[in-house]
């Protein structure tokens, strides 16, 4: 149901997008864990209607958040305002550069955070050291929290204005969104310019699931959530699932390979494979427009930073495919796409640079670095009936919301981890040879 918006009162933001608005109602209210989304339906002197989103965050909000949280809260706002205010024009100029008009992200009027006394400018983006409370901020006195907020206003391309949204992705309109992610990475691929100044201003380690930026109890307690999940998934998978020999020690093995397959996932703005990635490159944060989801227009950038396209598309395809596509074969499709697509977005001087066997490790190592994070932050504790109250939920990645699918997931990080292992075994050979 559509409701007067009173609280906060964003006319003030709608009209440095039009001075002609006078008035607006909120038609869709959304609440996410650190930020909250409204559409907005604003009206004109003259009469006429501007279809805008506004995202807002409110720092005092989420004042009753542990410290560590309550950081990551801020990090993600002011890396999203940087990326739109100050990485997207570049990106868009690195397009134009090869003939490709593509906007990349709709249209976005009002860019800007204030988390003064909260975190300083160049504060980095990973997990701190240690989870206690910042000196600055008492839990017992939130004023500091008093005005601290994050505000986007842009262009609403949801329902009716010829975009949708869809989790899980047919086949055709995944092709479409993996063709997307080339397009937006090959614009600053191998541009040290614009990775430099991607790294400086936005997340220092690139993707909401970089082992840098999460909490390190995920990896310490991985052992005993891959325990958890096979006990618990056990009776509803085939049998002998969980007792094949490499997956009984899945866990384990995981936790082993973490720091060394972040590692090789954690170019620097000179790396040649290195590209500005999503970090949460998700169906959820797409908008596809056409019935064949041609023309896609991507949002939620508050993960962006340096990476490797790997990372994004080996999310994506988590995210996104059913394990009955899995089974045909989607996989393989999407990936194969996704190089076409990016050697043929590549500037041809930069084509040679990334070969497909390069690409095509990155992409195993990026598999086996999300099955760690959905492990560690999604499965522990997880149950036949915490998949099926998540499938109620399209944001959520398709291996949490499937068991079969959260199957699949197995099947190829145990596959992948495999490669690794034997790839981590030759190196330490050659070092004692």
């Amino acid at each position: 149901m559509a409701s007067q918006c009173t609280q906060p009162d964003f006319l003030p933001s709608l009209q440095r997008v039009d001075p002609l608005i006078s008035s607006y109602e909120t038609t869709k209210h959304i609440v996410q864990g650190s930020a909250e989304g409204f559409v907005v339906e604003a009206r004109t002197t003259d009469g006429s209607l501007r279809h805008l989103f506004v995202k807002h965050v409110d720092v005092k909000k989420y004042g009753h958040k542990p410290w560590s949280d309550l950081r990551r809260t801020c990090h993600y706002t002011r890396t999203e305002v940087r990326f739109y205010d100050e990485i997207l024009p570049l990106l868009r100029n690195g397009l134009r550069a090869v003939g490709d008009p593509w906007p990349v992200a709709p249209r976005v009027y009002v860019a800007e955070y204030d988390l003064s006394g909260l975190i300083e400018e160049d504060a980095s983006t990973a997990a701190a050291p240690s989870t206690g409370e910042d000196p600055r901020y008492d839990d017992g006195d939130r004023s500091v929290l008093e005005g601290k907020r994050g505000l986007l206003v842009m262009d609403d391309v949801g329902a009716g204005r010829g975009y949708f949204q869809r989790n899980p992705l047919p086949r055709e309109v995944a092709l479409a969104s993996v063709r997307a992610l080339a397009r937006f990475h090959a614009a600053s691929f191998g541009d040290a310019a614009v990775l430099m100044a991607a790294s400086d201003r936005l997340c220092e380690y690139g993707g909401s699931y970089h082992l840098r930026n999460r909490n390190p109890k995920e990896l310490a307690h991985m052992a005993d959530a891959w325990e958890g999940l096979a006990r618990d998934l056990g009776p509803v998978a085939p049998r002998g699932f969980f007792d094949e020999p490499s997956r009984q020690d899945l866990g384990r093995r995981t936790v082993a390979a973490a720091a060394y397959v972040s590692e090789e996932l954690s170019p620097t703005p000179r790396c040649p494979h290195a590209t500005v990635v999503h970090g949460d490159y998700k169906a959820m944060n797409v908008f596809f427009g056409a019935e064949d989801g041609t023309d896609c227009l991507l949002i939620d950038f508050a993960s962006a930073g340096v990476g490797l396209g790997a990372s994004d598309l080996a999310m994506h395809v988590a995210h996104a495919i059913t394990a009955e596509d899995l089974d045909d074969g989607v996989e393989e499709v999407l990936v194969e796409a996704y190089f076409a697509a990016l050697q043929k977005a590549l500037p041809e001087g930069l084509r040679q640079a990334y070969t497909k066997e390069e690409f095509r490790r990155h992409y195993g190592l990026a598999t086996v670095d999300y099955f760690r994070f959905i492990l560690g932050r999604q499965w522990k504790g997880a149950t036949q009936e915490t998949f099926d109250r998540r499938n109620e939920d399209a944001n959520f990645a398709m291996v949490n919301r499937s068991v079969e699918a959260a199957l699949k997931f197995i099947e190829r990080a145990d596959r992948h981890l495999k490669v690794i292992e034997e790839e981590r075994s030759a190196l330490e050979s050659q070092k004692l040879s």
